[in-house]
């Protein structure tokens, strides 16, 4: 069939005369449940792509790292750790200046209390001697003397007097606005000290939080064994990303500096004191390098040679971590530390403590993570049990 020159086909006919045949409120009712029915479909199918994203962005939380996580928090730790200890200081810098205020106050009180009673001793005294003001006062002495001379004197000591007493009555005023001033002082002291009180317990609930959360990182870790595969898998990714730091973390300048130095040599091997006295246990992972050592938080952490310090600094999977050049090529490499001492470019002593154990980017709890390297391109992993003297506590 054609129509207006069209070859249309016997169904589509059929439908266009079912739908021209059909009365208005039929075509509304029918639109309108299409409608719902469209609307339903619309909001099933938003839905499904809602819970979706969820399961994606869950699936890139989960990618993104449990070792990147942990040092995030970590920096978080240490970043609001120095603000509370800033806010310590400012509590006791403002402690100590109220004291010495309250000091000074007491003092200024005590002097004021003995000008009062002068005062009023000088008072009681002219009262007495009948005395109702300056000029009758000086009037009776000057018409008590004697001759021109004594006149004279008595002229002079009455000016001395009168002066003294004006200086006496200045002091005080001078003396009270002092105590004002003083006070005033001290009530801002005490109000600065309130207020870096209130901020250092804000960053210790932060601290608090903060360390909930790393703990429940941790937690997830050991319990879920698709994370924990995750975190090995990273931890092989931030040992090769560290190799390749090596041979970056030291310049010509440092490299001298060391071969100065050449504290590590063949004829030390089982010879160098340990770092740090623990128990050495398993590594994180199977593909971790280097000697683990557990140690109670806190514990000093030595340098094993004579060194230059290389770098100081947070890496991934590394924890804070410091890093030794010994010269002939030789590096010592100490990480999960709770703080140190030292930064780039400092020389460094055999059995110098300069840092302390900690758990930064472990997830096994406090140990001091300790390798010993040799060359740079590429280099080379050596044993380091094997260079470190057969007792622990030998120092």
């Amino acid at each position: 069939m054609k129509l207006f020159g069209l070859k249309i086909s016997s169904l589509f006919v059929c439908t266009i005369a079912a739908i021209l045949l059909q009365s208005p409120s039929q075509l509304l009712s029918q639109t309108s449940e299409q409608a719902e029915q469209w609307q339903r479909e619309y909001e099933k199918k938003k839905e499904e792509k809602r819970s979706l994203e969820e399961q994606r962005n869950s699936i890139i939380k989960k990618e993104q790292g449990i070792l990147r996580k942990l040092q995030e928090i970590e920096s978080e730790l240490a970043a609001n750790e120095k603000k509370r200890d800033r806010y310590q200081q400012e509590i006791e810098s403002h402690k100590l200046e109220a004291a010495r205020l309250q000091r000074e106050l007491k003092q200024l009180v005590s002097r004021d209390k003995e000008h009062k009673k002068q005062t009023v001793n000088r008072i009681r005294a002219i009262y007495k001697l009948g005395y109702n003001g300056r000029h009758e006062h000086m009037l009776k002495m000057l018409l008590g003397a004697q001759d021109m001379q004594d006149l004279v004197e008595k002229y002079k000591y009455m000016d001395v007097i009168i002066e003294a007493d004006q200086d006496m009555l200045k002091e005080i005023q001078l003396r009270q606005e002092e105590i004002s001033q003083k006070s005033l002082e001290l009530t801002h002291q005490i109000q600065l000290a309130k207020e870096a009180s209130k901020a250092a317990q804000v960053e210790h609930s932060r601290l608090l939080a903060q360390e909930q959360e790393r703990q429940q990182l941790l937690h997830t870790y050991r319990t879920e064994k698709g994370i924990h595969n995750q975190a090995i898998k990273e931890l092989k990714a931030a040992g090769a990303q560290f190799e390749a730091r090596l041979g970056i973390v030291s310049n010509a300048r440092l490299e001298k500096q060391a071969e100065a130095i050449k504290s590590i040599r063949p004829a030390l091997f089982g010879k160098l004191p340990w770092p740090v006295v623990g128990v050495v246990v398993p590594n994180q992972g199977a593909t971790d390098r280097g000697l683990t050592i557990r140690a109670k938080k806190g514990t000093p952490v030595r340098c094993v040679a004579d060194g230059i310090v290389a770098t100081s600094e947070s890496m991934f999977g590394y924890g804070n971590m410091v890093i030794v050049l010994h010269g002939d090529g030789y590096i010592s490499v100490y990480g999960h530390l709770s703080g140190a001492s030292v930064k780039r470019g400092d020389t460094i002593q055999a059995k110098q403590v300069f840092g302390t154990v900690g758990e930064t980017g472990s997830l096994i709890g406090p140990v001091l993570h300790f390798e010993l390297w040799k060359g740079r391109n590429p280099p080379q992993l050596l044993n380091a049990r094997r260079w470190l003297t057969r007792d622990m506590n030998r120092y």
